[in-house]
């Protein structure tokens, strides 16, 4: 177990520092009883980590695989993760690179730096860059998949000749552009913090294709820990008047005639329990058999209700099913956050 902070609860976080998963956690534990832990791996289910920030999906690119197949758990090896909290970051991506690679040649030959102040419209995300955008001494561009997913338009627009090279997270893509050195002719797409943190230089800024681009974390922690939702800082700083529970949800089906997974979502319309999401990975039992996972407003009550009646339906519909447990919505306050930035 990692002893770098004996005396706090440590928070995992996947990526090192300056990743969106370290901002998403530094805004969840934001105070002194909690010691932010950058992990390649989820350290949770061994108890070495307290909690841990994970992103589940994205608004514009869709869901996070390494996260569902985290929760999918074909092997059981992670048998005693739950879903505590959720968090939704409005994701700035910002092209970083070397000074050069920022410049342009004018109409008269001469090198001039791109300025600022482009505002965004619907289908154009704002950028840093006005007027003619030159990236040509670009050959690679390093980032995560989905952070590349998430800046397709700008890419093909702006950096059209240069290779695109997925990386395991958007810190490490500043880096490896970092210690490649002033020469290099890579730029990495990655937050402002990475640019700072590198010492790189921003050569475009807001380079997502969408201005709402936002990422939801899901917050993790195991089952036999004594700590609660209520723990989370998060979740003591709330308004009592929050967006109510969600619940996670995953089951398979057994060799089935046609109709039986709509038999399994009809359990929860019939008990008025709106479904917000449904997801779904390879088995890997054999070819076309799925592990789903659905989110279900609402939550398991101490003397039973509507959600516990639902489950005990589940269990004659579905081959087997598991609880990934309940957390607070914050779907509403996600909205805020995003406009209060447009």
């Amino acid at each position: 177990m990692d002893d770098t902070h004996p005396k706090k609860t440590k928070v995992a976080y996947l990526g090192p520092a300056a990743s969106y998963s370290h901002q998403a956690a530094l805004a969840c534990f934001n105070d002194d009883q909690w010691a932010l832990v950058a992990q390649s791996s989820i350290k949770v289910q061994d108890s070495s980590s307290s909690f841990a920030v994970i992103p589940f999906e994205n608004s514009t690119y869709g869901t996070v695989i390494f996260t569902l197949d985290l929760l999918v758990d074909r092997e059981a090896v992670y048998p005693d993760l739950l879903v505590c909290g959720e968090y939704y970051l409005p994701v700035r991506h910002y092209l970083l690179g070397h000074p050069s690679q920022g410049q342009s040649e004018d109409p008269s030959g001469e090198r001039t730096s791109q300025e600022h102040g482009e505002a965004p419209t619907d289908d154009k995300p704002r950028q840093s860059l006005q007027g003619q955008l030159g990236f040509g001494k670009i050959s690679t561009v390093y980032s995560h998949p989905q952070a590349l997913g998430q800046c397709e338009h700008f890419l093909a627009q702006h950096v059209k000749g240069a290779e695109k090279r997925e990386i395991s997270s958007t810190s490490k893509a500043a880096e490896r552009v970092a210690k490649e050195g002033p020469g290099s002719q890579a730029a990495a797409i990655s937050s402002s913090l990475a640019a700072e943190m590198y010492g790189l230089t921003i050569l475009a800024e807001s380079i997502q294709d969408k201005d709402d681009n936002t990422t939801r974390f899901f917050i993790l922690k195991n089952r036999r820990t004594e700590l609660e939702s209520h723990d989370l800082p998060l979740n003591s700083q709330s308004p009592v008047d929050h967006g109510g529970w969600k619940s996670l949800i995953s089951f398979t089906l057994a060799e089935q005639p046609s109709g039986t997974l709509a038999d399994v979502l009809q359990i929860f319309k019939d008990h008025d329990l709106n479904l917000t999401g449904i997801h779904s990975r390879p088995s890997l039992q054999h070819a076309w058999h799925y592990v789903f996972l659905i989110e279900v407003q609402g939550r398991r009550e101490a003397t039973g209700g509507v959600m516990d009646q639902a489950l005990r339906e589940l269990e004659t519909k579905t081959k087997g099913w598991r609880w990934l447990g309940s957390w607070i919505d914050r779907s509403e306050q996600g909205k805020h956050e995003v406009s209060s930035l447009q």
